[in-house]
């Protein structure tokens, strides 16, 4: 089933006030402990994925046809896909980051352009939108142009967080900024800027959020040395970031996406290496000024080769790794390449495993 949404890439579009909205809450989700999933879905290529614990559903941003898919993995089915005018299947839009906002019942959806990431100096051409989706009335409840605030200086739009006072953040990675929607969903303001604004530097990759603490990855522009994590506080009127030191001090590399799963209740830190795997920090108080470093899950052998690893999900305790083939010959005539199986792999027992031993 496909939900066709108009959207106007030329201007600004409000559907409404994100002030005040708050889908009634159902009964918790029931437990999730079907293993290893295969999400059949021809040209999905998931950046990134949330589940929404009101809907009890998994929202995948399908980054090459620049769609959001919903998918039902009590079912193992696909419910619908929200496809937008002017956006789906068009250059140079990707839907790469697309989150379920716990304070709204909202989804955020990240709609960027391609540009930043395909060039090697990471061009900044092309608009970047953001969208606040109601998924109970199944209707953009309000939009706006990120390009709006950027100007062409900065950008590469790729992963969103929210906080409890309503805002919405959206971390771009050339040079690595802090964008933040106010809780009207009218405008957008930066929040975080680095000292130089250079769009060829690549900075920032993953958000992960709990309570007033955002924690951001740094991939330090493909540092030999590896990346870092940064702790911002939600509170502040402008973010200012704190290097969050772990020990021990084994490198992270080819950061992306990070995530802190709700089964540790902001204690332990996924955070996701393209052709690495999972590395895993803990902060036994939660308060992220230091970390644990607990070992690196690798990505799983039995993926085809090109796998990248670029998010974490937890569906109901159990927690899975996103995977993506950036590699993947183009089908002429469409936006993605061929495949059509896409698996999450389970990698609850191998967290369990390395938090037991660091016991």
């Amino acid at each position: 089933m496909f939900l066709r949404l108009l959207y106007l890439c030329t201007a600004l579009v409000l559907f409404g006030n994100a002030v005040g909205h708050q889908v009634p809450r159902r009964k918790a989700c029931p437990p999730f402990s079907n293993g290893t999933i295969v999400v059949d879905s021809y040209q999905l290529y998931p950046e990134n994925a949330d589940f929404d614990l009101n809907e009890c559903l998994l929202y995948f941003g399908s980054l090459f046809n620049a769609s959001v898919v919903v998918y039902d993995p009590y079912k193992a089915e696909t419910v619908f896909t929200l496809e937008f005018d002017g956006v789906t299947r068009t250059r140079p839009f990707h839907v790469g980051g697309v989150a379920w906002n716990p304070y709204t019942n909202l989804i955020s959806v990240l709609v960027d352009s391609a540009v930043p990431h395909e060039t090697p100096d990471h061009q900044i051409s092309g608009d970047d939108y953001i969208l606040g989706y109601d998924p109970a009335k199944r209707e953009i409840v309000w939009s706006l142009n990120i390009t709006d605030v950027t100007e062409g200086e900065y950008g590469g739009q790729q992963d969103v967080e929210h906080d409890s006072r309503g805002h919405v953040y959206i971390l771009g990675s050339y040079p690595g900024t802090i964008l933040r929607v106010e809780p009207d969903g009218k405008s957008i303001k930066p929040w975080y800027m680095p000292e130089k604004i250079d769009h060829t530097l690549y900075g920032l990759t993953g958000f992960a959020a709990t309570g007033d603490i955002l924690l951001a990855s740094d991939i330090k522009n493909n540092s030999a040395s590896g990346g870092e994590i940064y702790r911002f506080d939600l509170t502040a009127d402008k973010g200012t970031p704190l290097l969050v030191p772990r020990t021990p001090m084994d490198p992270i590399l080819s950061l992306d996406a990070i995530y802190l799963p709700p089964k540790y209740e902001g204690k332990v830190l996924l955070i996701s290496e393209h052709e690495r795997g999972v590395s895993v920090l803990r902060s036994t108080d939660g308060k992220w000024e230091t970390a644990e470093y607990l070992g690196l899950i690798p990505n799983d052998p039995s993926l085809d080769e090109g796998a990248a690893n670029t998010a974490s999900v937890e569906i109901s305790g159990a927690i899975f790794t996103v995977n993506e083939w950036f590699t993947d010959a183009i089908v002429p005539g469409t936006s993605a390449g061929n495949r059509t199986e896409f698996p999450l792999m389970d990698i609850t027992a191998k967290i369990e495993e390395l938090l037991a031993a660091a016991q």
